[in-house]
């Protein structure tokens, strides 16, 4: 467990060292943005499959609706933040601001897919799932707005 935890470590601080290296040899922004695009949409899916419990014939209702929804709501706002706003074609940039704010959008989208599995679950705190919950928008939103 601790040589995995140390590869954690050291998977999230070794990109602040490669930017004297990629200021001399740049990245294709494009490509990176594509990659930390698609490691999102996966989170998202994951997220979908976190809800579909409530998506079923017994227990379909307005509640499913509304988490449904709040998922879309995050999907949209990222994707018109990241596909439609963003300037692909940047020189000179080391890419490290992106790789770092992606861990914001990351954790948070993970901690509001943990949070809408048990949020209904009658053994859950209901004031910690709605703590973590803003907690996950909040780092969700975070990562949005270094951008």
């Amino acid at each position: 467990m601790g040589i995995a935890f140390a590869g954690i470590i050291i998977s999230w601080i070794a990109p602040g060292f490669t930017g004297k290296y990629t200021k001399h040899h740049p990245i294709i922004f494009s490509h990176l943005l594509e990659r930390l695009t698609a490691l999102i949409i996966v989170i998202f899916g994951e997220t979908i499959v976190g809800i579909a419990d409530y998506f079923t014939a017994t227990s379909f209702s307005i509640q499913s609706i509304l988490i449904f929804t709040t998922v879309a709501a995050l999907f949209f706002t990222y994707i018109i933040e990241f596909d439609h706003l963003i300037n692909e074609h940047q020189r000179h940039e080391t890419g490290n601001l992106m790789i770092y704010l992606h861990y914001f959008i990351l954790f948070g989208l993970s901690l509001i897919t943990v949070v809408m599995k048990f949020i209904d679950d009658a053994e859950a705190h209901p004031r910690f799932a709605v703590t973590c919950m803003y907690l996950g928008f909040a780092l969700f939103y975070i990562g949005l707005t270094i951008r």
